[in-house]
């Protein structure tokens, strides 16, 4: 049962590893070409996402979504000193002290069909102070200096300090709240308390009326520009100065609605996974946010124009948010795989050639056909990049130089040739493109030696042959040990590992790569001298052991002869000068 849920566990588990071949020791197999690759392509990533890195920390990217809310019901708004500012004129020289017209601010109130009020809002002159002191207190740094003295608004009438103006619902609500502006006849001192004017004659509004044909009702107001895309900035402060109305006393009167909405901006001002938003609440007045009535006006007209500020029944809601953390490593890794995938095509196949041909000078000596035949028996042939040393020579080394100085020399001349004999693939431009054009191109010696050690290697690793060779391993087994030796060489025990040195059996593969690097670093170089005397005294056993004539041997015997023909020529010729040499010397002795 234990056994079952432990099974039923490892079935489900996500995190299993991949079970891959190593080469070099390390699962990836890395050149130096693709290391200088990478770091261009890192340097250029980081001068591409420089600008993107900075705008991320000086929250220069922003994004937003905004919808328009309806509601036959619009909620409460207020406007004071604090977020609104009116000034209201007719056209007309002066006209604070000599009035063509008198203007009236009414706060009007209906709730339900019982109760109806009506509260007159004071005006008085404007002042510059007014102005600014809204936008200083919705924290902006302009000002409306130019425009106050450059339109004489200081003739021009505003709300009284510390006004409130009150918007609210539609005909159709519970509570209605709106603001009613009305123009009508002057009347002198007509508001005491806080403007006490004198009104123009008769003889200057006709003449004025004669001059221009009407007679025009300005009002102009602080109002606010919403940009939600801007990262910095995103609202700002203006003189609307849109609104007038045009009207002929007893001959053309005007009547208007202005509608005002509420801009709901909630900014999320983190750049982390997680929310932190600042809510700011703007009133508005859009271009299209008006209705305009135009009548003809009759004799017994005490009124001239009338213009009411009602809320609007849309509401802007806009949601804003820098680019988060998130976002900004999904684009810089979403631009970094399509620069892998442009460069890293070039790159990949550039390594895999390199590994491929690693792998085949590792694992194959390459040398072309020839006719040419060896010289003499224990002498090596030039052209067969063999050491070539006369008998001659040979007896005036072996008799003049110490014996260590002597397998120095022939040891590095032997591995040197050895190199040089093998003629191994070689990783140019000419091969590249002959692998990118599919054989087309440069096919010359060293492409076909490619060529064909990739069909001997994709062979052997085909799963057919691999598992092919298992099986006569098996048979071999069966073949040479008997049932109860088969029994007793299961059981032997594992390659154990400890902590101290150990001492490896060297190889063929390990030294040509090593004396391969090692020419190409330094030709002077002398190669493993260690190896050379384990590699002699290996030879010399053997040797022994095929010239012992016990009976107890001869399996030995046989098996020591064939492993001798199966050693590579050239090696198997130096070693047999170097056993005969060393014999030589201790004749000698």
């Amino acid at each position: 049962m234990l056994y079952s849920i432990q099974k039923g566990l490892q079935r489900i588990d996500i995190f299993g590893q991949t079970i891959t071949l190593n080469m070099n020791k390390n699962a990836y197999y890395t050149t130096s070409f693709g290391g200088c690759s990478s770091i261009m392509i890192i340097c250029l990533l980081s001068l591409i996402f420089y600008s993107n890195i900075a705008d991320f920390f000086t929250k220069a990217n922003v994004y937003y979504n905004s919808q328009t809310a309806f509601s036959n019901d619009p909620n409460y708004m207020k406007m004071s000193d604090e977020n609104a500012m009116f000034a209201l004129s007719i056209d007309q020289n002066n006209y604070t002290n000599f009035p063509f017209f008198n203007i009236t601010m009414e706060q009007r109130s209906l709730d339900g069909t019982i109760k109806k009020s009506t509260t007159q809002i004071p005006l008085e002159p404007c002042t510059l102070n007014r102005f600014n002191n809204v936008v200083e207190y919705q924290g902006f740094d302009t000002n409306f200096n130019d425009s106050f003295n450059y339109l004489g608004m200081d003739q021009w009438l505003c709300p009284k300090v510390n006004y409130s103006l009150e918007l609210q619902g539609t005909y159709s609500s519970e509570t209605f709240k709106f603001i009613k502006i009305i123009v009508s006849d002057c009347q002198n001192n007509s508001n005491s308390t806080y403007w006490n004017p004198i009104c123009a004659n008769e003889t200057a509004k006709s003449q004025y009326l004669q001059a221009n044909g009407q007679f025009k009702l300005q009002v102009f107001q602080i109002n606010t520009m919403v940009n939600p895309q801007k990262a910095k900035d995103h609202k700002t402060m203006y003189l609307d100065s849109d609104m007038y109305f045009s009207f002929v006393p007893n001959q053309l009167s005007r009547l208007a609605n202005v509608y005002y909405r509420s801009y709901v901006i909630n900014n999320d001002l983190s750049l982390l996974p997680y929310e932190d938003i600042q809510k700011e609440e703007i009133i508005v007045r859009k271009a299209e946010d008006f209705r305009d009535l135009t009548e003809l006006g009759r004799n017994t007209d005490s009124i001239y124009a009338t213009i009411y500020l009602r809320r609007s029944p849309f509401t802007e809601i806009i949601d804003r948010n820098y680019e988060k953390l998130g976002d900004l490593l999904s684009y810089l890794g979403g631009f970094m795989q399509i620069f892998k995938v442009i460069f890293g095509f070039f790159i990949a196949f550039y390594n895999r050639t390199s590994m491929l041909i690693e792998l085949s000078n590792r694992l194959y000596d390459f040398k072309e056909v020839t006719n040419r035949s060896y010289v003499r028996k224990g002498a090596f042939d030039q052209n067969l990049g063999v050491i070539t040393t006369p008998p001659d020579e040979m007896n005036i080394i072996l008799n003049n130089q110490p014996n260590p100085d002597l397998q120095k020399v022939e040891w590095k001349q032997f591995i040197h040739k050895l190199v040089e004999r093998s003629q191994p693939i070689k990783l140019n431009l000419k091969i590249l493109i002959n692998e990118l054009s599919c054989g087309y191109f440069f096919n010359n010696t060293n492409s076909s030696f490619f060529t064909k050690a990739m069909m001997k290697i994709n062979n052997e690793l085909d799963l057919h042959n691999i598992l092919h060779q298992l099986q006569e391993i098996s048979k071999l087994k069966s073949v040479l040990l008997q049932k109860p030796q088969q029994i007793l060489f299961n059981f032997t025990p594992k390659p154990i590992i400890t902590l101290s040195q150990e001492n490896n059996v060297p190889s063929r593969i390990e030294l040509d790569y090593q004396n391969r690097q090692s020419y190409i670093r330094n030709k002077e170089e002398t190669p493993n001298e260690e190896l050379f005397t384990s590699l002699q005294e290996a030879y010399r056993t053997v040797i022994d052991e095929m010239e012992n004539n016990e009976s107890s041997l001869i399996c030995q015997k046989t098996i020591n002869f064939k492993l001798t023909k199966q050693i590579d020529d050239e090696l198997g010729k130096f070693l047999r000068s170097r056993h005969m040499s060393c014999i030589h010397q201790e004749e000698k002795a």
